[in-house]
C-alpha cells in the first residue's frame, strides 16, 4: 500500500543502504501542503549523487525500462519507486533530463530528519517545468 507508512519505510530503507533521497513529486506536494491528499500510483524521490554506481550497485527489484540517465526505478511492495539524479555544478543543483536541463533552486535538498522532502520551491519549479514540457 503505498501510504505515509510506505514511503518512510522506502526511505528508511534506501538510508540504511547509505543512499540519502528527498520526496518528490505527489508525494512532495501533499507532504508541503501545496496539494490536498490523495491516492499515489508511486513514489517520486530525488536523489542527489555524481552518477548511479552506488545506487545500482544495491538488489533491488529494478525497472528496467525506467533505467534512464537521469532516472532509475524499482519496485518496492508492488509500487514504482522513481529516482530521479540531482547532481551539483558551478551554477548549483541539476537533473541533465532527455531534452533539457532542470535547475532546481538551491534550497532543492533543505529539509533534513528522518522524513526529508524536496523545498516548496523545488516542487513548484518542477511542477511548472513539467507542465512546460507537456505542452511542447
Amino acid at each position: 500500500m503505498n501510504d505515509l507508512v510506505f514511503v518512510e519505510r522506502v526511505q528508511t530503507m534506501l538510508r540504511a543502504r547509505g543512499v540519502e533521497t528527498w520526496v518528490f513529486g505527489g508525494w512532495g506536494e501533499e507532504l508541503r501542503g501545496l496539494i490536498r491528499p490523495r491516492d499515489h500510483v508511486d513514489l517520486d524521490l530525488l536523489y542527489p549523487a555524481e552518477s548511479w554506481d552506488d545506487l545500482d550497485a544495491l538488489d533491488l527489484d529494478w525497472i528496467e525500462g525506467k533505467r534512464l540517465s537521469w532516472k532509475r526505478a524499482f519496485a518496492c511492495e508492488a509500487v514504482a519507486v522513481e529516482l530521479f539524479l540531482v547532481r551539483r555544478d558551478e551554477r548549483g543543483w541539476y537533473t541533465e533530463l532527455q531534452r533539457r536541463v532542470h535547475r532546481w533552486p538551491d534550497d532543492v535538498l533543505s529539509s533534513n530528519g528522518h522524513l526529508r522532502v524536496a523545498s516548496t520551491a523545488a516542487l513548484a519549479s518542477s511542477r511548472h517545468s513539467y507542465r512546460v514540457d507537456a505542452a511542447a
